[in-house]
């Protein structure tokens, strides 16, 4: 499926989204490392156009960092580097002394929540990871999603995945969950909602196709997407 890049489909829509009264139907994804996220996404889309004469319905993943490192300059791995780094007084004393341009994990995350906001609020959007559902917490019209399995399920598919022996898989997941870790602990202050998330499934009971339907249905329920004849 053809996606546009975040500032083009913004650039052709903005218009709609000035008139707009209230914001969605819109869905954001979150998931654990090793967990489907983005195929998840593009079957929902599939599955939400299949019934939408215009196809409004896009995935929105990668597109808001790639956005930003051509707004900013810098590379798309700069930034996700700073957007899960802790703050460090030393880190930016340097980046004063040097007057550098980088903007810190702070202004990182705030840029990308305000796209998020965008194109949840001009709707019809699917928001993989990027904070999505803390930076959506107070907008109505929208689920927001949260996959997870057993670590031991993760860390199989890792190795398949990523072509990595258990004890690699097993040092990358600790990493990776760390670095997380540090972005949770932001986006819970930002989003102190309890439940975090409307619904929560299983990868390792539930396949893609099945998790996609349930979702559809739960739109269905809350009136987002009218129930297919």
């Amino acid at each position: 499926m053809t996606k546009p890049t975040i500032s083009s489909y913004l650039r052709e829509h903005l218009d709609d989204i000035g008139q707009k009264k209230e914001p969605g139907p819109y869905i954001t994804i979150s998931r654990q490392w090793g967990c489907d996220g983005y195929g998840l996404g593009n079957i929902l889309a599939d599955k939400l156009n299949s019934r939408d004469e215009e196809s409004r319905w896009k995935v929105y993943y990668k597109e808001l960092l790639k956005q930003l490192a051509e707004d900013t300059g810098l590379t798309e791995e700069m930034l996700e580097r700073e957007r899960k780094s802790k703050p460090s007084l030393l880190k930016d004393f340097l980046r004063g002394l040097k007057r550098s341009g980088i903007p810190d994990g702070y202004e990182v995350r705030n840029k990308i929540t305000m796209m998020v906001r965008t194109v949840a609020f001009e709707g019809h959007a699917i928001i993989i990871g990027q904070g999505g559902t803390a930076a959506t917490g107070d907008l109505a019209n929208g689920l927001s999603i949260r996959v997870e399995a057993p670590r031991d399920w993760r860390m199989v598919r890792i190795c398949q995945r990523d072509k990595l022996d258990k004890q690699a898989a097993i040092a990358k997941m600790m990493d990776i969950e760390k670095q997380r870790q540090h972005l949770r602990e932001i986006y819970e202050r930002q989003n102190p909602r309890q439940p975090v998330f409307n619904l929560v499934f299983d990868n390792a009971m539930f396949t893609n196709e099945a998790i996609a339907d349930m979702i559809v249905m739960a739109m269905e329920e809350k009136g987002f997407v009218e129930k297919a004849v």
